[in-house]
């Protein structure tokens, strides 16, 4: 038979003080403070967001031209600091003879393109004012129809206004080469700072997980510069062959479209086919042609044989970093949100996947 507990008086925790009027009031104003200084640290972040996409594009740029310094160390056996020299100065000459050589022409031909560009709006426009589908889809869609129908001068303040915002202010171009230069010439330093700020026992990690990102953004830095020399030669050698005046500017701009992945070459492949509509349908269909034959190449060839798997992102991510990148920075947000999301990736892999979850590769 169960014996039954012994009888007496059961211990139980003894209630908690009630606060005071005074300590209620503390603990209040504490709460308060450390809501408003968590609020006004999120507004600066938002209000400095410009400042560290700008300190992430330098540091994406001085990993490319670190990349090129040690190859030219390795391979002409020059000191880090000749090489770097040697680097800046071949880039310099570089820049410089081509805005010279080519510079003219194509200032030319996206004046000419500007002036083209609102013909063959309009010429799509009459077309389908022509059908009963068409007068449809106009209807519907009434933004694309101003657009299409708009000014010149409009047209052009617009994109004016669209490329003034890629970087800001000339201001922002200078501090953005002296970011490049001085994170280039002198990585080391700045990654032994960063590691500072994390406790002794964590600083291998941070280092490997840093190496690791830098890796990363190498690689996709890498297959994005051979992609769009690739598709820029590609595509002008195409719409020269077809008889498309503005090859020449078409072209660079669909190179430098590609920094946006998917959303870019689609861009691109729209203004090629708007400017050699002026030459016929058929011209516009070939050039389309050439459009996709170019971003076949760079998308499914050249880009992943460079990049080796390094840094492949998951389409859908792509498209949401970015979706979320462009709503909340803008154009430039739209180029740096894939080398921001390899970054992210990069990161949560090895600190939350890897360390927290202990779920490492075999």
């Amino acid at each position: 038979m169960d014996q039954l507990p012994p009888s007496g008086p059961i211990d139980r925790p003894a209630p908690a003080p009630a606060l005071g009027r005074d300590e209620f009031t503390r603990r209040a104003v504490i709460a308060a403070g450390v809501a408003v200084a968590a609020v006004a640290i999120v507004a600066a972040l938002t209000a400095a967001a410009s400042v560290f996409l700008l300190l992430f594009a330098g540091a994406l740029l001085a990993i490319l031209l670190r990349t090129a310094v040690d190859a030219v160390a390795r391979w002409t056996g020059m000191g880090p600091n000749w090489a770097f020299a040697a680097v800046l100065i071949t880039l310099a000459l570089g820049i410089g003879g081509g805005l010279y050589l080519v510079g003219s022409t194509v200032a030319d031909q996206l004046s000419k393109l500007a002036e083209e560009l609102p013909r063959s709006t309009e010429r799509i426009r009459d077309y389908l004012n022509d059908k009963p589908w068409g007068r449809e889809v106009l209807r519907l869609a009434p933004t694309a129809k101003d657009a299409v129908a708009g000014e010149p001068e409009a047209a052009a303040s617009r994109v004016a206004q669209f490329f003034s915002t890629t970087f800001g202010a000339a201001g922002d171009v200078v501090v953005l080469l002296f970011v490049t230069i001085y994170l280039a010439a002198s990585p080391t330093m700045y990654v032994d700072g960063l590691i500072r700020l994390v406790p002794p026992a964590k600083r291998p990690r941070a280092r490997e997980v840093l190496t690791a990102v830098g890796e990363r953004l190498k690689g996709w830095m890498l297959g994005q510069l051979v992609g769009m020399a690739t598709l820029t030669l590609i595509t002008g050698v195409g719409l020269w062959l077809i008889g498309v005046p503005q090859y020449l500017a078409l072209a660079l701009s669909a190179g430098l479209l590609t920094a946006i992945p998917y959303l870019g070459p689609i861009v691109a492949a729209v203004l090629g086919g708007l400017a050699a509509l002026t030459q016929g349908p058929t011209t516009a269909l070939q050039a389309l042609g050439v459009y996709a034959v170019a971003e076949s190449l760079e998308g499914y060839v050249i880009t992943p044989l460079v990049q080796q798997r390094t840094s492949e992102l998951p389409p859908v991510l792509t498209l949401v970093a970015i979706a979320l990148a462009g709503a909340l920075f803008g154009v430039i947000g739209l180029i740096l949100a894939a080398p921001l999301a390899v970054a992210l990736q990069t990161a949560v892999e090895m600190l939350y996947i890897e360390d927290a979850l202990g779920d490492r590769r075999v």
